[in-house]
Formats: structure tokens, sequence, C-alpha cells
């Protein structure tokens, strides 16, 4: 949990399935959460913004999925951190769905970065060429224990989709320099 004093960490606030966040961090927590996606969160924070980052608002014990849901829905802006291995994860993709679809509905807008990929990765996600392209191809082929697909066709299509209309929103494009997100 977070213990800056700068920090608007829902443990202070109890159970956040009726907290109201002003910006939500979607990212690939091995490619960024130690580095661009904790810095954002800092820097938001001084400036009194209430900012859903999994790793500082997370409650122990308690079911993550519903407070990630929440968290999405009440945020008034999402910042999606796309990084080469952020189609590997089911997980990064079903947030950026939400957000899409929350979108959608006139409620928030998406700022898209783009760290070490460019949006036409997000575009080309049907041929087998470009690391989302693949990522997607293998969660496509991936089995359950029983020999079933994993995830449906309908499924990866709206990742697909999701990935495509965020690759439309002009973002932040850039590399990591000395932790932080150099944009030329």
């Amino acid at each position: 949990m977070a213990s800056s004093s700068t920090s608007t960490s829902t443990s202070s606030h109890g159970n956040n399935d009726n907290y109201v966040f002003d910006v939500f961090i979607n990212h690939r927590g091995p490619d960024v959460k130690r580095t661009l996606a904790t810095h954002l969160y800092n820097r938001l924070c001084k400036h009194d913004l209430r900012v859903f980052l999994d790793q500082q608002e997370l409650q122990e014990g308690e079911n993550i999925t519903p407070q990630i849901e929440s968290a999405i829905r009440t945020a008034s802006v999402h910042i999606a951190i796309f990084s080469p291995r952020y189609a590997d994860s089911r997980w990064c993709l079903d947030e950026l769905l939400l957000m899409v679809e929350t979108m959608s509905k006139a409620r928030s807008t998406i700022i898209p970065v783009f760290y070490g990929v460019k949006p036409a990765d997000l575009r080309w996600t049907h041929s087998k060429n470009g690391a989302y392209a693949r990522a997607l191809c293998v969660l496509e082929e991936k089995k359950t224990f029983d020999n079933q697909r994993r995830y449906d066709y309908s499924t990866i299509e709206k990742w697909r989709n999701a990935l495509s209309e965020v690759a439309d929103i002009k973002g932040f494009e850039g590399e990591m320099y000395n932790g932080c997100l150099a944009v030329p």
C-alpha cells in the first residue's frame, strides 16, 4: 500500500466499490510498473488527483476483479501504457476493452502512451507480423487443461478492435530514459 501522504490510496477510504477515481493507469506490470507507471502515479497524486494503480490501490483479501472494474468505470481519464509485452496479458486487454466501452458512453477519455511500441503495432493485429499480432495469435491458440480454446474468437476480435480504436487516439510516443518517458 502507498504510504506517502500525497497518496490517495483507497485503504484510507475503505471499500473502493463506491470510490470515484480521476485516473486509471492501465499497464503491463513486468514492463513498466516499477518505472513509468509508478512515476506517473506519484506525479498525478502530487496534484491531488485520485489515481488507481493496482499495486497501490488493491485491497488484500478482496477479489481484485470488481475493484479494477469499479476503478475503470469511475475514472474520468484512463492512461493506457502500451509496452512491448502488453498484448501478452489477458488482464491488460480486458481492462482496455472495458475502458473503450466506458469511453464510448461519453463518460471518459483514454490517453495512450506508446512505450517502445508504435500505434501501428496496435492497428495491425490480424497478421503475424509485429509483437501485438503475435501475442494475439498465441492467446488465440491457448488451450485449457481439457484442450478447449481458452479464449473464443469473439473475445479475441473485441481485443483487436479495442487496440485498433485506441491506436487512432493521439497519445505520447517515447522510450524510457533514466526511468522517465522520453518523448521526442
